[in-house]
């Protein structure tokens, strides 16, 4: 199965509140300058993972239930207009304020002129500052304020964590790893710094690494839960990287447990991955039920959607779920659930005027 890639977010997550479903972006050659030496990362122990074999999707009557949602998805489209996942610090990040008051620094050598008091001040205001300018898009700024919260705080670790994210925004992965490794040295139970290192380890295409970081990060979490990362993101990403990997049976392991830990609000992308895996373990009947659970939860969310470029995405998505699940009923030989997957699929192409789509799946309908 052909490498995903990740697409380079320009959006990072801050320690305070994902992703991803993000494509591979073309390998990055980090050429460390005057690095700190790198920290030996936190042991990954072996997590338990829940039996592959779980169901967790109910079975129905596949023709039943995709005309259901082929009648639903063409309402939704009918009083409504037209994000996908993949790494999206603000998903797991607080809103914080852009504005906050800043005591005045100008020089390191002011700063080493202040009482413990004084620097500790500066460190909180300056680290604020920086995160709500990271939150901001405007990492140039927020490199600088983190300077200054690190220099009057070096031992402590979230200013490392923004700045290496700021880093990352800026593509400057040599840098983002340097901070990184110094925040997991100085707290090797940051959650938070050992998933975003796997993020970086990821754009360096160093999967194995990226797997040990989030092993990790989800022990960490487990002994000093963050608050704001959660088992979801770290196995749902994990799943994603076996997947690529062509470990099929651990990424469906994984799948699972992001689909249990997301309790009532899960991921459709989570649905589609596990869908992905059991086709390529060729239990297609999993895979087809897999997929048109993800209809159904694109079908039940679409209308909430922020913007039309959202609704537009889920919408592809939904009618790239629909081809798929057509494809592989009729590889189950099941020619009248293919056909009513296939018009859905066709519609939703029609509706959303890509009528290349459009045309070429009314060829595979009346072929069938």
């Amino acid at each position: 199965m052909p490498k995903k890639k990740i697409q380079k977010k320009t959006t990072k997550r801050v320690p305070g509140k994902a992703r991803p479903v993000a494509k591979k972006v073309a390998p990055v050659k980090a050429v460390v300058h005057n690095p700190r030496p790198a920290a030996a990362p936190v042991k990954a122990t072996p997590n338990p993972r829940p039996d592959t074999r779980a169901a967790l999707t109910p079975k129905a009557d596949a023709s039943r239930f995709a005309l259901y949602v082929y009648w639903l998805i063409i309402v939704f489209f009918v009083g409504s207009t037209f994000y996908i996942l993949g790494r999206g610090y603000s998903i797991i990040h607080p809103n914080v304020s852009a504005k906050t008051e800043v005591t005045t620094v100008t020089s390191v050598q002011e700063i080493a002129k202040m009482s413990d008091a004084d620097k500790a001040t500066v460190a909180s205001q300056y680290t604020q500052s920086g995160k709500s300018k990271l939150l901001a898009a405007d990492p140039n700024s927020a490199i600088s304020d983190l300077t200054i919260a690190i220099t009057a705080s070096p031992d402590a670790a979230d200013p490392y964590v923004y700045r290496g994210e700021a880093y990352m925004q800026l593509a400057d992965y040599a840098n983002a790893m340097n901070d990184l490794n110094e925040a997991i040295q100085l707290d090797p139970a940051n959650a938070v710094a050992l998933f975003d290192r796997a993020i970086l380890y990821l754009h360096m295409e160093n999967f194995d690494q990226a797997l040990l970081d989030l092993g990790s990060a989800l022990d960490a979490n487990h002994v000093r839960p963050s608050g704001i990362l959660t088992d979801h993101d770290i196995y749902s990403k994990r799943a994603q990287i076996m997947l690529w990997q062509k470990d099929f049976a651990g990424a469906i392991s994984d799948y699972n447990a992001a689909i249990a830990a997301s309790g009532s609000r899960p991921s459709y992308l989570d649905f589609a991955g596990r869908a992905e895996a059991w086709t390529a373990m060729g239990l297609f009947q999993n895979a087809a039920d897999d997929y048109l659970s993800a209809i159904t939860i694109i079908s039940n969310t679409i209308q909430n959607a922020d913007t039309d470029e959202q609704r537009n995405t889920m919408s592809r998505n939904a009618l790239t779920y629909f081809e798929r699940s057509g494809a592989l009923h009729v590889k189950m030989g099941d020619t009248a659930a293919a056909k009513t997957d296939l018009e859905a699929a066709q519609t939703l192409a029609a509706t959303l005027g890509d009528n290349d789509t459009a045309g070429r799946l009314q060829m595979l309908i009346d072929s069938l």
